[in-house]
């Protein structure tokens, strides 16, 4: 039995890039998920790691753009590869094969100590808006960021 999974988060190191037997492309890389929940203590954060593995033209792509800290939404099946310590505790990893992937942001390394991100061409940095301009808006209340 398996799961599909789709994870927005954090790769956690630069993508390793080798080859199968028969010479299929298999990029790896681990990726960080947090979650936040309400508790006696406040608000906590929980991080979650998942193993992404892919293969093929999409494998090598992956290598070649994703970097430590790379922010993207993967879409995959999910296995759970149990194993041991040394101490002989068990252990479970979560294992994600990937179906497909989108890059969602920049690489939270190019943003300054400032936490402002530099654009590298400041006409690009916002996008233009291409559609039409409702001037009346039918909501009756105006959003609230409720996150």
């Amino acid at each position: 039995m398996s799961a599909n999974i789709s994870i927005l988060g954090n790769a956690g190191r630069d993508a390793s890039l080798r080859y199968s037997e028969k010479g299929t492309p298999v990029a790896s890389f681990p990726i960080a998920s947090n979650s936040f929940k309400s508790g006696p203590e406040g608000r906590v954060q929980a991080t979650h790691w998942f193993n992404v593995t892919a293969f093929g033209k999409t494998a090598e792509t992956l290598a070649a753009h994703v970097k430590k800290g790379t922010y993207l939404l993967v879409h995959g099946r999910l296995s759970f590869s149990p194993w041991l310590t040394e101490g002989g505790d068990p252990r479970s990893g979560a294992e994600v094969a990937l179906f497909s992937f989108e890059f969602v942001g920049g690489n939270r390394t190019d943003v300054p100590e400032s936490g402002a991100a530099v654009p590298d061409n400041p006409e690009l940095a916002t996008p233009a808006y291409t559609g039409e301009i409702d001037e009346q808006s039918h909501v009756a209340e105006p959003f609230v960021d409720q996150f």
